[in-house]
């Protein structure tokens, strides 16, 4: 028998439809899904809708992890929302890189029909099963948690990027991070760096962005607040963009905030 460390915290998979979907129990998954060989040992430090989640629960998840004794399981499997699930699987991703752990989500209540609850958590037992090492997402097949975007609106997670180097001693600490994508007549003025701990721009999918963006990058400069482009292109190739510098390639936004919040100033 193989025995898995089941970490329930919330999210649609935890969920059921009356007048609204809502929170139930966090491991009812495991009553849709039965395996002759498996045992779960089920905890859950908290539960929440993942839309909620937050850095105090961050911290909270990786304290429970670290705490845990994971040399008696074949791995780890997170039962998280699908709202944020790349967010928490680049964070996790970039801490236990050398564990094996996977992260699931659904996008109806499992008692919903058409759910991929079964299917995305019966995938993420398989990958345990395999032995194999890293973090990863369940849904919709396995995607590993470094180099996937969050879902679009049609429920489609993308892998995209490439992996980053290992960070040496990751430390998560709290750090304001303005996120700012472009837009056509963006204004700058209209962001406040007061409290702004490190400011995080998008790039259009060519890896350009507004040329306005020079005079805020000059702001940022003068208050000595860290300023980064990220884009899952591998290099920016258009003249717009020659001027720019502090650019991460090959990086999805999530994977780029879990890696500043884990990364001393």
């Amino acid at each position: 028998m193989k025995k898995i460390l089941l970490i329930g915290t919330g999210g649609t998979i935890a969920c059921v439809k009356d007048n609204s979907i809502h929170l139930d129990t966090p491991f009812k998954i495991t009553e849709h899904c039965k395996f002759d060989d498996v045992i779960f040992d089920c905890k859950s430090p908290f539960t929440v809708l993942s839309e909620n989640i937050d850095f105090t629960l961050w911290q909270m998840l990786i304290d429970f992890i670290k705490s845990q004794n994971l040399k008696k399981y074949s791995g780890v499997i997170i039962l998280h929302g699908s709202d944020t699930l790349a967010y928490t699987g680049a964070l996790l991703a970039n801490i236990f890189y050398d564990e094996s752990i996977c992260l699931t989500a659904s996008d109806k209540p499992v008692e919903d029909k058409g759910s991929n609850a079964v299917k995305n958590f019966t995938d993420a037992v398989d990958y345990i099963l395999s032995g194999k090492k890293g973090v990863v997402l369940s849904y919709d097949g396995i995607k590993p948690a470094d180099c996937t975007a969050s879902a679009d609106g049609n429920d489609k997670f993308i892998v995209t990027g490439q992996p980053q180097p290992k960070l040496k001693n990751p430390v998560f600490s709290s750090k304001n991070i303005l996120v700012i994508n472009p837009y056509p007549s963006i204004n700058y003025d209209n962001f406040s760096l007061d409290n702004v701990d490190t400011v995080l721009h998008t790039m259009y999918h060519s890896a350009t962005a507004p040329k306005n963006a020079l005079d805020f990058i000059a702001r940022c400069r003068d208050k000595n607040i860290p300023f980064y482009f990220v884009t899952e292109k591998d290099k920016a190739e258009y003249e717009s963009a020659k001027d720019f510098n502090s650019i991460i390639f090959n990086c999805t936004l999530e994977n780029a905030f879990s890696r500043i919040l884990l990364t001393r100033k």
